[in-house]
């Protein structure tokens, strides 16, 4: 059994946020760990907690999230991947800070293939929806109230029989639930899901990168074509969905670079209203209706991941060599330091347990307030994985380049204290001037007949009949010594889903699978001391396969699920579907 630790390196004044006195600490402590396979929390000093208890800590005032985006769906809880186009992975709202464990009266679950990628529509006169795409086919459903159900779905072209009956997908994930010691019997299950819906690691990434524009049309990807789906009835949550248009990238870029695109990873929608897309090979700017197409070659450059963008027209873009910065003015994309564009080495040594050529995560942008350093960080692909600070604009006149960093554009770069085999393919949770990264590499992952890892196989085994990776830390960034500080360590095993980072509660949420048990536990972001854990269970609806848990208020969340999406709420509904029926 695997020890679980948090490792604290917080000063006293800055331990607890929310007032909380020494004796609530303790009995919260208690608490958690009257579950089976709980989180034990260990303050790195007595002293400092003790100092806690007689000292009146008054909670602070929200740090700055990223500036209001006028061309994504406005008053969206999730309008594009990572919850906001500097890819923060933080929400404005509270954590469901319970300490209980789900029952089947809390849980709907619409059975289907894999849809990671994600949006939630607001409709006006308290309606909502969220879109949702992967595997085969884009869908609608509707969320009002305790409302769960599919409003339309809409087949990719040629992909139309890829699919499964809910009901014997139903029976797939009880045998893998009660197989969960027999890894033969319980992959038998699901390797017959994954044939007969043709899901593979290949295409584990179609559908995931998407947003939605102001006028609400969703846009997502598959393979290297870009669609936009709309309601047929605009304004009606009620109305059925349709491809609006399409649009093969290949066929705007010349016949000798063609076959070089493989696939889109990374999708974003600059501040005055383009689609920016990054694949292999490429960086490519449109316009919401895939005309007028710009764009920069990179040669041999991999992009395995996606990309950030801020409201001056950045376009932030890592790269199996660069870290990148390219610029778009509205009229030009441009890759030239004269434009303000700039690219930096940052350590790579090639890595077979790696998935990703280069770093594993998604840039991330950090600083939003008017005194914040304005920085762009990631986790690097060295011998030893390092969190990387980039300067996002200006490099300020005073500072010297940092010894052992690649170049002057690296802010700071500091090695991780969790041990990871390879990359972290998560991208980073960042608020305030705080960054935290997940471990994500499979300690033991199931390979494919080639040697490559088989993706569904192994998120479906990694702490459920394989050990799972294991860790997550968290960094504060000094802008008086311009320099990282590890704050804490959690050694945990995790599954391979991303919670954010809630503003409101100061919190972040660690997806925890030990086991075979899923669940949540929320920790302290300044100092990682936990503050609530829901146990969600042993059925396999609660992996995401990569994807996320998306809250829709203090008491609702919705899960980017394996098997379909899948929605948990603090009070039963009437509407239930439940996965035990």
């Amino acid at each position: 059994m695997i020890k679980n630790t948090v490792e604290s390196h917080s000063a006293a004044p800055q331990l607890l946020k929310h007032s909380r006195s020494l004796c609530y600490a303790l009995t919260n402590q208690m608490h958690l760990m009257s579950f089976k396979r709980s989180m034990n929390i260990v303050l790195s000093s007595l002293l400092t907690i003790a100092l806690i208890a007689s000292t009146h800590v008054y909670a602070q005032e929200q740090a700055a999230l990223p500036p209001a985006h006028p061309f994504l769906i406005q008053n969206s809880l999730y309008p594009s991947v990572h919850f906001d186009a500097a890819q923060t992975d933080t929400t404005s709202l509270p954590v469901w800070e319970s300490e209980t464990k789900i029952v089947p009266s809390q849980v709907q679950w619409l059975p289907g293939v894999t849809t990671i990628g994600t949006v939630h529509r607001p409709y006006g006169n308290g309606e909502h929806a969220m879109f949702f795409s992967g595997g085969n086919r884009i869908g609608k459903i509707r969320i009002t109230d305790h409302h769960f159900e599919i409003i339309d779905e809409v087949a990719l072209p040629g992909r139309e029989d890829d699919n499964m009956s809910t009901t014997e997908i139903r029976r797939i994930a009880k045998a893998m639930e009660a197989n969960r010691d027999n890894e033969e019997e319980y992959l038998t299950a699901y390797r017959k899901f994954l044939n007969q819906t043709k899901q593979t690691s290949a295409t584990v990434g179609n559908g995931t990168y998407t947003l939605m524009d102001k006028d609400g049309y969703y846009y997502a990807g598959w393979g290297t074509t870009v669609y936009k789906v709309g309601d047929v009835r605009p304004g009606d949550i009620h109305s059925p969905i349709e491809i609006v248009e399409s649009y093969d990238v290949r066929d705007g870029v010349p016949a000798d670079q063609r076959d070089k695109l493989s696939r889109i990873f990374g999708f974003a929608m600059t501040y005055d209203g383009h689609l920016a897309i990054a694949m292999p090979g490429i960086i490519a700017i449109m316009d919401r209706d895939f005309g007028e197409m710009q764009y920069i070659l990179l040669g041999d450059e991999a992009v395995d991941n996606g990309i950030s963008v801020d409201d001056q027209g950045g376009i932030y873009c890592v790269t199996s060599k660069y870290m990148r910065k390219v610029v778009w003015d509205g009229k030009t994309l441009s890759d030239k330091e004269e434009d303000g564009a700039w690219k930096s080495e940052y350590d790579y040594v090639p890595n077979p347990k790696a998935l990703s050529r280069g770093s594993g995560n998604t840039p991330t942008l950090m600083g939003f307030g008017p005194n914040d350093d304005k920085l762009v960080v990631l986790a690097d692909a060295g011998s030893k994985i390092s969190v990387i600070a980039f300067w996002r604009d200006e490099v300020p006149d005073a500072f010297e380049q940092k010894p052992g960093t690649k170049s002057r554009r690296i802010a700071d770069q500091l090695p991780l204290k969790i041990k990871v085999p390879a990359t972290i393919e998560w991208s980073p949770h960042v608020y305030g001037n705080g960054v935290m990264m997940m471990a994500s590499a499979w300690p033991d992952p199931v390979k494919q007949g080639d040697g490559k890892v088989s993706v569904f196989e192994t998120v479906l085994t990694a702490g459920v009949t394989r050990e799972a990776p294991v860790g997550a830390e968290k960094w504060s960034w000094d802008s008086t010594t311009k320099s990282f500080r590890s704050d804490w360590v959690a050694d945990v095993p995790l599954q391979w889903a991303l919670h954010p980072a809630s503003a409101a509660s100061n919190t972040v949420t660690l997806t925890l699978l030990e086991e075979g048990v899923y669940s949540l536990v929320h920790v302290d972001w300044d100092t990682g001391e936990a503050v609530g854990k829901l146990i969600l269970g042993t059925s396999p609806i609660f992996n995401t396969a990569g994807g996320f848990f998306i809250p829709l208020s203090e008491d609702d969340i919705y899960i980017t699920d394996v098997f379909g999406p899948v929605r948990i709420s603090n009070k039963p509904s009437r509407a239930t579907i439940s996965h035990q029926e």
